[in-house]
């Protein structure tokens, strides 16, 4: 069974973002994505009124988007109204534009579930 949800041992976010090279401060978070105990990916963000997103992990497209929803839908359960993804570079910046996140900047979340419920063809 898939398991989407913030994690809550904060030495391994810690790990994370000392890996990614990103400093950690009050605010920074990490949501994983796991299947029977296996991590399949996880998005590092930091939280306020916006979510920025610092950093994401995952091979998988639909695991990506299903990941970034549950992510952004914690975002928005926090009080964030907007995400910010101007730090995601390289191949999996691209894939985030392929999967519609790029669509407007910074992304308002309540626009985003509103307008791509269906996402058809977007995976």
């Amino acid at each position: 069974m898939l398991e989407m949800k913030p994690l809550e041992d904060a030495a391994q976010v810690l790990k994370w973002f000392q890996e990614e090279k990103i400093p950690f401060r009050e605010g920074c978070g990490a949501f994983a994505i796991s299947e029977r105990g296996s991590l399949l990916g996880f998005c590092l963000f930091l939280m306020g009124k916006t979510i920025r997103i610092l950093a994401v992990r995952c091979q998988e497209p639909a695991l990506l988007d299903g990941l970034l929803r549950a992510a952004l839908n914690h975002g928005s359960l926090s009080q964030a109204v907007e995400a910010d993804f101007s730090a995601v570079t390289g191949p999996m910046r691209e894939e985030l534009g392929r999967l519609g996140y790029l669509k407007k900047d910074p992304l308002p979340i309540e626009w985003f579930f509103a307008a791509c419920k269906p996402c058809k063809g977007m995976i």
